[in-house]
């Protein structure tokens, strides 16, 4: 087995995306700790400055240039991707648990004829052995697997499951652009358009102070009440899923696993209880502060400070006490 870890590469908007710094950080981690290297491959058009940006963090870039590739389509990035891995010959090759990872992991695992595994949350190795952690029945459990040996494995690691995103750089002038021989004839895939959703009045994900409402907020009423607490700390609204289908707030306000993943600063938890596919929304929020009236709701588990009662008597409080400061 090789001592190199291929990174796969994801940007959209002109902008290197965040599962992409977490992969290399990550990775960064257990290329220092088991003296491997990382390298990493961004594949599109026009996107060479992308591209050098990224290789300062990894020991050698490959920017993969068509613009056939300048839109994800499977069968393009895998007939460019497959003769890039040969020739790198990595041990580990790690995608995102993405739109495009879950697509392309296991069809890339399966050309190569390498172990597949996905929706990891961390990874190590014990001696030869690849270990690696996942989440079962929701989250309540961890699940610590160790693979069967092979000559390489392919592994999808969950967004904003990796913790931090900053890394140190690690080189200089190892950037390697590649012009594949992209022959699309006869391809079943053709990229026709990209149908972003409709922007919603905020996004949350930027916010650096979220209120999350759960099912204790159960009608417009409540929901009124939590909002003026939100604009007394400058904050954005954000709900459960069970929240958001009652149609009290829109599905962009919707943090967890069917919805998005916030790191705000603040993260202030109204009547939610802490069912694991919220938490995997905001577990990475600097400071948690739930607000409950269930003293052994799971919410308290992973917050940094917890008011016990009832969030209508609570919430006008400290409302009140925020506004008189200012």
């Amino acid at each position: 087995m090789t001592n190199r870890i291929l990174v796969i590469g994801e940007h959209g908007n002109n902008v290197i995306r965040d599962v992409t710094w977490e992969m290399v950080a990550q990775m960064g981690q257990i290329a220092d700790k088991f003296d491997m290297d990382v390298q990493a491959t961004i594949l599109g058009h026009d996107c060479e400055e992308m591209g050098q940006t990224l290789s300062e963090y990894v020991e050698h870039l490959y920017y993969i240039s068509d613009v056939n590739l300048s839109n994800y389509t499977w069968e393009c990035y895998l007939h460019a991707l497959t003769p890039l891995i040969d020739k790198v010959d990595p041990s580990l090759i790690v995608l995102g648990h993405t739109a495009m990872g879950v697509d392309l992991g296991p069809r890339l695992a399966a050309t190569l004829d390498c172990s597949y595994l996905a929706d990891c949350i961390d990874f190590t190795f014990d001696g030869d052995d690849l270990v690696v952690t996942r989440e079962l029945f929701g989250g309540k459990l961890l699940s610590k697997l160790k693979v069967a040996r092979s000559n390489r494995y392919c592994i999808t690691m969950r967004p904003s499951g990796m913790g931090e995103t900053e890394t140190d750089k690690r080189s200089v002038n190892n950037f390697t652009e590649i012009t594949p021989a992209l022959d699309t004839e006869g391809f079943m895939t053709q990229f026709l358009d990209l149908l972003a959703p409709p922007e919603g009045d905020v996004d949350i994900t930027k916010a650096e102070i979220v209120i999350g409402v759960g099912r204790g907020v159960s009608d417009k009423d409540k929901v009124k009440v939590v909002q003026t607490l939100a604009d007394a700390v400058g904050g954005v609204m954000a709900a459960t899923r069970p929240v958001i289908d009652s149609g009290l707030l829109p599905k962009e306000r919707q943090v967890g696993q069917s919805g998005k993943t916030v790191k705000p600063k603040i993260y202030i938890a109204c009547g939610i209880s802490g069912s694991s596919q919220h938490i995997i929304g905001m577990k990475k929020s600097e400071t948690i502060v739930a607000i409950n009236s269930d003293p052994k709701a799971p919410i308290f588990n992973i917050a940094h400070f917890g008011i016990i009662g009832d969030l209508n008597e609570i919430v006008p409080v400290l409302t009140s006490g925020i506004q008189s400061r200012k």
